[in-house]
Parts: structure tokens; C-alpha cells; sequence
């Protein structure tokens, strides 16, 4: 369940603290068990324990509530026994911890307070977050899969209670990330991702509660039904993985070629019907060039298309994936008709992005392997939120490309499409390609 998780393979792709934060924070809880338990050198879990509960916090402001839950939760228990040299170890694990987050947490939100205030106050979760967030955990856009892992998982939450004391202390902590969460208001916290991502650490416990409740129905099948218990609970539990493999967004996310496998719209709600981003980008024209591309072999045609949006629910290539079964990647204008876009990087600044174009050099283009130069003209569309204008900034691109590109292969009132010098293009023609 974990390796199929796919609110965990996403953020683990991402250049974003969460995956990180996740460990970290787990193995933080870890330590702080074994620092209370430990009789000789308890000083070692005690700097694991440091190290991890202060980086999470400096990497995610969100995550402080639940590293510091031990301190409730095992301090109140030493405070109830009266375990005074406990409380005393207890005590000196606060200060240092304390003492380590106003070094590294407190400098930046002083010198930009701006930085987290503009995001508070925004939005609180409703019912159909919590009902939504069922489907992030599960990693599934069924609700039956929804109903059939809410049903495992209560089955199987008494024995995580009983048999993994740290499960106590895991739900402390998520429930005081809740309470900081319903008390700031975070902007997009009404959304079940954003929702699900301030509560990331409940994903592993949910989905051990889940594998619990299938031991535990295993345990109560197979002697009930001698000589096939075993074989026929085995086909009820592949019938499970199979519904959440088949109702799984890796489908899409992992499908080749896939360019933009970090796309919004793989991400903003699993349920199309819900996803918002989906719906947004349905009223986006699409061009006749990519049904023709279809025609070619797929994964044999690599494209750079411009003008590249950094917000990704204004940057169409995944349905432009989708349709031509070719690689659409970030066509990057800068260096070539702009000085500077935001979401862009140019070359030779320290970074070197694999998947994209950069259309100021031909050459690296062709050896990066590019085939086609994909112009998107200025357009307006009517979407549900109204009227919205693209690419206004960029239009002048389109003259600057004609003067250095060989001419069009395609063209329409979408878009021009340029070959690579150095590659040989493909016929478009009203058929298809030739």
C-alpha cells in the first residue's frame, strides 16, 4: 500500500519539503520513545531526536505541532507517575529543542513575517474536505475502494492502538497540526490535497491501519472456511489491490511519455469530477497538429513548446501528451525574445534542466533531440471563471522565431509548429503527417 501510494510517490518527486518532512518527522517520534526508554547514553536518541524535529520544522512551519506532541504525551505520563528524574530528562530535551528553533525557525519568519501571514486566515476545511481526503489517503478516485479502506481501517485501528504504542502518540500529534490548522486557516486548505498534505504523516498510519484490518479479517476467514480459507481470502485481498490499482492516478502520472509528471492535474483531486484544474483547462483550444502526431509512432517525437507557464493550470502539454502520444516539454523563450520570464530558468546559470528547450540555442536543441519548435499564439477563452487572456506578453515571439527558424511545417490560429535545423520534419498536411 505504501509503494502504490500515490500521494507518496508525487511528493517524493517534488522539489518541496514533504516527503522530507515525513520521514523526518516519523523518525523524530521514534527517537524521542527510545530517549525516554533508553537507560544507558540516552543522549544519542536525544540528538536524533534534535536534529530531526528541528530541521522539520525549519523545512515546514506545519509540521512543529506534531514533533513536539512527545512532550504532551509522554511528559503528562511522567508528570501523572511522578517520575521526576523523567521529567527532569524531559525538560532538558525541551530547552535544547527550544533553544535550536529560535536559531533556525524564528530569523526567517522575523526578517519576512509576510511570508507566512499572507497565507493564514484564507480558507478552513468543510465536509467535502474531509470527505476528499479519504480519497488522497486511498490514493483512488472510487468511492467504493473509499468505503472498502474506511471499513479495513477501523477493523484494523484497535490493533495499531494496542500492539504500536507510537500510534498514540502519531494521532496527538496530527490532532494538534488540525487544531494549528483550523486556527490559522491556510489558504487552499479547503482542497483535500492541500488538506492532506499539511496531514501527511496520517497517510502511513492510515494505510497500516488498512493492512491491519485485512490481517485481521484474514484471521477470522480462513479457519471459517476450511481447506480454501486461505486461497479464497487471497483472491478477496488481489481483488482489493486490483480495484486501487485500476481506479489508481498512476495510470496517468506513470504513463509514457509523460513530460509533466508533476502537473497540477495529476494532483488537484483524484476524482475528475472534482478536479478542478481538469475542468479549468477543458475550455483551452487544442490545436488539429497533435491528433495529427498521433498518426506517428508514439514516444518518437520530442517537441519544446512555448510559451511555458510555471502555474501549471495555464500549461495544456499533458493533454497535448495525452492526444499525440509524443513528449511535449517547457519551451524556454528566454534568452531569445525576453530578457526574463518567472517560472523560467536560462542556461548556464547553475542549472540544467533536462526537459526543456532552450529556443535561443538551436544546436543544444538538436542535442537535446528535439524535433519541433511548438509557438502557442495569443488566445482568449471563456472558462468557468471568467474570460482569460494568454500570451500577450509573448506575442512578439512569434516574428523573432520566424526570422531564425526554417519555415513553418504547421500552422493554424492556434499555433506555428518549427523544425529543429538539423532534424528532418515530418509532411504535415490536412490528412495527417506523412
Amino acid at each position: 500500500l505504501l509503494a502504490m501510494s500515490p500521494v507518496l510517490i508525487q511528493y517524493s518527486r517534488m522539489a518541496r519539503p514533504y516527503a522530507l518532512t515525513l520521514l523526518l518527522s516519523l523518525c523524530a517520534l521514534v527517537a524521542f520513545k527510545r530517549f525516554i526508554e533508553a537507560d544507558e547514553q540516552p543522549w544519542k536518541p536525544a540528538l536524533v531526536y534534535l536534529l530531526c524535529a528541528v530541521s522539520c520544522a525549519w523545512l515546514h512551519l506545519i509540521t512543529l505541532p506534531l514533533v513536539v506532541a512527545p512532550f504532551l504525551t509522554f511528559g503528562v505520563a511522567a508528570l501523572s507517575k511522578r517520575d521526576w528524574p523523567r521529567v527532569g530528562r524531559i525538560f532538558w530535551l525541551g530547552l535544547a529543542t527550544l533553544t535550536g528553533l529560535l536559531l533556525l525557525v524564528l530569523p526567517p519568519l522575523m526578517n519576512h513575517p509576510q511570508a507566512l501571514t499572507v497565507k493564514l486566515g484564507a480558507g478552513i476545511p468543510d465536509f467535502q474536505t474531509y470527505y476528499g481526503v479519504l480519497f488522497v489517503w486511498l490514493g483512488t478516485s472510487s468511492p467504493a475502494v473509499v468505503l472498502s479502506g474506511v471499513l479495513l481501517a477501523t477493523l484494523g485501528a484497535g490493533a495499531l492502538w494496542r500492539d504500536v504504542p507510537m500510534t498514540r502518540t502519531l494521532l496527538a500529534g496530527l490532532g494538534l497540526v488540525y487544531l494549528a490548522v483550523i486556527l490559522t486557516q491556510p489558504a487552499w486548505v479547503q482542497h483535500p490535497q492541500t488538506f492532506a498534505r499539511y496531514l501527511l504523516p496520517a497517510v502511513p498510519l492510515f494505510l497500516l491501519s488498512v493492512a491491519s484490518g485485512v490481517s485481521r479479517l484474514a484471521g477470522w476467514v480462513e479457519p471459517r472456511f476450511a481447506g480454501h480459507g486461505a486461497q479464497a481470502f487471497t483472491v478477496l485481498a488481489l481483488g482489493l489491490l486490483i480495484m486501487m490499482a485500476v481506479n489508481s492516478p498512476l495510470q496517468g502520472t506513470l504513463a509514457k511519455p509523460n513530460s509533466n509528471t508533476l502537473h497540477s492535474l495529476f494532483r488537484f483531486d483524484y476524482r475528475l469530477d472534482q478536479n478542478l484544474i481538469y475542468r479549468y483547462q477543458q475550455d483551452f483550444p487544442v490545436s488539429s497538429f497533435w491528433r495529427q502526431l498521433a498518426e506517428l509512432p508514439a514516444d518518437t517525437v520530442k517537441i519544446a513548446a512555448a510559451p511555458f507557464s510555471f502555474e501549471t493550470n495555464h500549461w495544456d502539454a499533458v493533454r497535448w501528451e495525452q492526444i499525440s502520444g509524443q513528449r511535449v516539454m517547457p519551451g524556454i523563450l528566454t534568452g531569445l525574445c525576453v530578457s526574463h520570464r518567472a517560472g523560467e530558468v536560462p542556461a548556464g546559470q547553475g542549472f540544467r534542466f533536462r526537459n526543456v528547450g532552450y529556443l535561443a540555442d538551436q544546436q543544444d536543441l538538436l542535442a537535446r533531440g528535439f524535433d519541433y519548435v511548438v509557438f502557442q499564439k495569443p488566445f482568449s477563452v471563456v472558462t468557468y471563471q471568467g474570460k482569460k487572456d494568454f500570451g500577450a506578453e509573448t506575442a512578439g515571439c512569434e516574428a523573432v522565431l520566424r526570422g531564425r527558424y526554417p519555415a513553418p511545417v504547421f500552422e493554424d490560429q492556434w499555433l506555428v509548429v518549427f523544425p529543429v535545423p538539423g532534424r528532418k520534419p515530418a509532411s504535415f498536411v490536412e490528412g495527417g503527417p506523412s
